[in-house]
């Protein structure tokens, strides 16, 4: 039998344990406010632009309305119209085309300031009470119906709900128009959500709360959803790629669907989604073979519509139709003169670059007003904010370049497309171009920017960062608030 010395275990309970280490509460995800003020800013404002302008008075409003009508009721393909052999379109209520002819008088023939742009609102009133459901007339909206029927979703569902309740055009345009906002806003939501955490979402939300962009996503057009998937897709794009952040499963989902999307809600900007094959498969939540597929898919929509609505160009010469528009003759002018291309390119910049700048502000709709300066100002000092603050791009040398070249490419599109179908055939200058087409393109190339330019506002404080980001919110609601005092007051 053993004998245990029990001396050393004396007194034992007098001595204090050792205090437990104390368990940390669990930390709160950091709120970030972004998403919630950018759905507060783009629904008021957006609806603001959207009950503020005209009826029809956006951009080529009426026959924006026409296509939407069309797919509504299921003429997904263009139609020419009964009698012609060039002109594209098909019917709509005679209701709305009466109030159509009734705006493109008003719009052109705007009084001189003092005098208020819409010179009988009574009459509006009068039109706008019509019923939707009337007998139809034929038109043409040769320029729209080469669109594919994606981004006309939001508006042609929220036709048909007016329709279902025999509305009137009042009632289908206003729908209408708050639809896109809807539409616009929710699929943003979703770009900034994905940047959660991320420095670079305060660059998409200056981007996306521009006046430009927001009058434009308040108003019956196939821009509104584009640059909405636009901004979704360069947002996923960049956060995979140039700051180097895996994808969740629901956001590489998403930026499957933008890839394919993007190229049929406007053939424009299908460059964009070649961009996709550059996405490593580690920052995906799917093998990389399927980024390359969403990208064939996109590709293969782009080419399968373009193929089905080519005829439509044919008939783009009666919007200008003392001109001779002719893309086959255009492409023959510039093969035999290809010394001119440079001083082609340098009369445009010359005679339009202050136009091209102004509009990517802020041009609203068919009376042109023009975005306060201060707005302006405004604008580029919240994006300025913006840049400072955003994150380190980690993207290579080749991702870059290519991201780079895609984007200088996508904008000389844009610029080609509008001198072959737009302009008259050896025209000194390319005409059409607008400031607001180069929306999409803007989130791309700012993050291409941040990589080569990694300068940055050197921010020590938590608080101090919230400052800035609470004068990006207080500059853009500025530059909002102005542009929609100034257009109302003006109209």
């Amino acid at each position: 039998m053993t004998n245990t010395d029990t001396t050393a275990f004396e007194h034992v309970d007098d001595v204090a344990e050792p205090a437990a280490p104390p368990v940390p509460e669990p930390r709160r995800r950091p709120k970030d406010p972004c998403g919630l003020v950018f759905v507060a800013l783009s629904l008021l404002f957006g609806c603001a632009f959207a009950l503020i302008t005209p009826p029809l008075w956006g951009f080529d409003e009426t026959t924006h309305f026409s296509r939407a009508y069309a797919v509504d009721h299921g003429r997904i393909l263009p139609q020419l119209v009964p009698g012609s052999e060039v002109v594209y379109g098909g019917p709509i209520p005679e209701t709305v085309a009466e109030l159509s002819h009734f705006a493109a008088n008003g719009f052109n023939n705007v009084p001189a300031f003092p005098e208020h742009g819409v010179a009988h609102p009574e009459a509006y009133a009068e039109l706008l009470a019509q019923p939707l459901n009337a007998p139809l007339v034929d038109v043409g909206f040769v320029n729209t119906s080469s669109y594919s029927p994606v981004a006309y979703v939001p508006s042609a569902l929220a036709l048909r709900a007016v329709e279902v309740v025999d509305g009137s055009v009042g009632l289908a345009l206003t729908l209408m128009r708050l639809a896109d906002v809807l539409a616009f806003t929710g699929v943003v939501w979703l770009a900034l959500r994905a940047l959660r955490g991320l420095r670079f979402r305060w660059v998409v939300f200056v981007v996306a709360l521009m006046p430009m962009t927001v009058f434009v996503a308040g108003m019956i057009t196939a821009d509104a959803l584009t640059n909405a998937l636009s901004l979704l897709f360069g947002a996923l794009f960049v956060k995979a790629v140039l700051l180097a952040k895996r994808l969740s499963r629901w956001e590489t989902a998403l930026l499957f669907a933008a890839a394919i999307l993007l190229p049929l809600a406007k053939p424009t900007y299908v460059l964009l989604v070649l961009l996709l094959p550059l996405v490593p498969g580690s920052r995906m939540a799917a093998r990389r073979w399927a980024g390359i597929a969403a990208t064939a898919a996109g590709v293969t929509g782009f080419g399968i519509w373009t193929a089905l609505s080519a005829r439509t160009s044919e008939g783009m010469h009666t919007m200008r139709p003392n001109e001779v528009i002719d893309p086959g003759l255009q492409v023959q002018y510039l093969l035999t003169h290809l010394t001119d291309v440079p001083g082609l390119l340098a009369r445009t910049f010359a005679a339009q670059e202050q136009g091209i700048v102004t509009g990517f502000f802020g041009v609203f709709g068919s009376s042109f007003v023009l975005a306060p300066a201060t707005a302006g100002l405004a604008t580029l000092a919240a994006g300025a904010l913006a840049f400072g603050i955003t994150d380190r791009m980690r993207a290579t040398r080749a991702q870059w370049i290519t991201s780079a070249g895609v984007v200088l490419v996508s904008a000389a599109a844009l610029f080609g497309t509008l001198y072959l179908e737009f302009s008259p055939v050896g025209q000194y200058q390319i005409e059409g171009v607008q400031g607001r087409y180069f929306l999409p393109l803007v989130v791309i190339a700012v993050a291409v920017l941040a990589r080569v330019i990694p300068l940055r506002l050197e921010i020590p404080r938590a608080r101090l960062l919230r400052g800035a980001e609470v004068a990006i919110v207080v500059l853009v609601f500025y530059a909002l608030l102005s542009s929609a005092f100034k257009y109302e007051f003006l109209l």
